[in-house]
């Protein structure tokens, strides 16, 4: 999203949320204690309903554990988290409500999925007023119904001791030099996830003649991510494409470094939605609003997750930090997903 649109969207969120602590110069002392008012009553109406339920797409999320135990710590409200793959928490949802069985109260999905969602299964509604709306970065605008919370982001992962640092990568299109041919190992271009992004980025980026050099470099697609990452580290393969920066708490202390092109870095977006009848709907929306507090940023952060908040985050490792303020270089398009798969197809046989 470019930086007008994103501005754009912004305001439009900020007049439609009075709750949005970002649009609170413009408004007037007794329409900020209405504000004020009217969010405490959503809070008490939470607290009585005493449960939320999430159906999350991001399977493993260590943040999941600590963000259970500190809202209901803080609210005294349970959370009870379902984690599925992007595709069965779609259909789950679509199923549910097919039926009239609703159990979810919050989706927390890829921007693609919810997307899809919003467009072809209707299932979500706008989530309304947020007191913490306003901190979202203005290329993480929210456009009411997706509520960004964390951007997964992804680099080159080389081994050090193979790599050197003045034979490194400097650019996505380094990739393509003779060098590496024969000795890059990647996740799969031609399915989702990872390498469905970085196609798709790249191409955008690069157009088609790029991806037809790199297609002769003979890449190993392996779609067993963690196992991929531990194999740069033993010295199979001296680089693997593309890496999210979430693997460097865990690699840390072995021989491998984190690259990041000049181009930047792709990335997706993760969002939270509300659930069209939701049985939970305002402790779904103090959940939501939760998302954005600087503790749960902080967590997502400390994962090498990117945060979408303006907020000053603290107790980061330096090395994570600073990569995250790397440039983004850009994301998939939901309505070209299946195209950018169909391409990789034809180009990686």
């Amino acid at each position: 999203m470019s930086n007008n649109n994103a501005t754009r969207h912004g305001s439009i969120t900020r007049r439609s949320a009075l709750l949005g602590l970002a649009g609170s110069a413009l408004l007037t002392a007794s329409e900020m204690a209405r504000a004020q008012d009217q969010w405490s009553t959503i809070v008490a109406a939470a607290k009585k309903e005493g449960h939320v339920v999430i159906y999350s797409a991001f399977v493993g999320l260590a943040a999941h554990q600590d963000l259970k135990k500190d809202f209901a710590s803080k609210f005294g409200i349970t959370v009870d988290i379902l984690e599925a793959r992007a595709s069965e928490v779609r259909e789950r949802i679509r199923v549910e409500h097919a039926a009239g069985r609703y159990a979810a109260d919050v989706s927390e999905n890829g921007r693609t999925t919810t997307t899809l969602q919003i467009s072809e299964d209707k299932v979500f509604d706008p989530f309304g007023p947020l007191p913490k709306l306003g901190n979202l970065k203005p290329e993480f605008s929210s456009d009411g119904m997706r509520l960004p919370i964390f951007a997964i982001i992804y680099g080159i992962l080389a081994n050090s001791q193979l790599v050197k640092p003045a034979d490194e990568p400097k650019s996505w299109a380094d990739l393509t030099d003779p060098r590496w041919k024969g000795k890059i190992l990647s996740d799969d271009f031609r399915a989702l996830g990872g390498g469905g992004v970085l196609f798709s980025v790249l191409e955008d980026h690069f157009g088609q003649d790029f991806h037809k050099k790199l297609a002769q470099q003979d890449i190993k697609f392996s779609r067993e991510i963690p196992a991929n990452e531990r194999r740069i580290a033993r010295g199979e393969y001296p680089i693997y494409i593309p890496d999210s920066l979430t693997a460097a708490p865990t690699l840390k202390g072995l021989p491998v470094k984190f690259l990041v092109p000049k181009e930047g870095l792709p990335y997706v977006g993760y969002d939270l939605a509300l659930v069209k009848n939701a049985p939970h709907p305002n402790a779904a929306r103090v959940l939501m609003n939760y998302y954005l507090d600087k503790h749960m940023q902080e967590v997502f952060a400390r994962l090498g997750l990117l945060p979408v908040t303006t907020e000053t985050l603290t107790n980061i490792d330096p090395t994570i930090a600073e990569i995250q303020k790397s440039k983004l270089l850009g994301t998939t398009d939901p309505t070209r997903m299946n195209q950018m798969l169909s391409l990789a197809k034809q180009i990686y046989q």
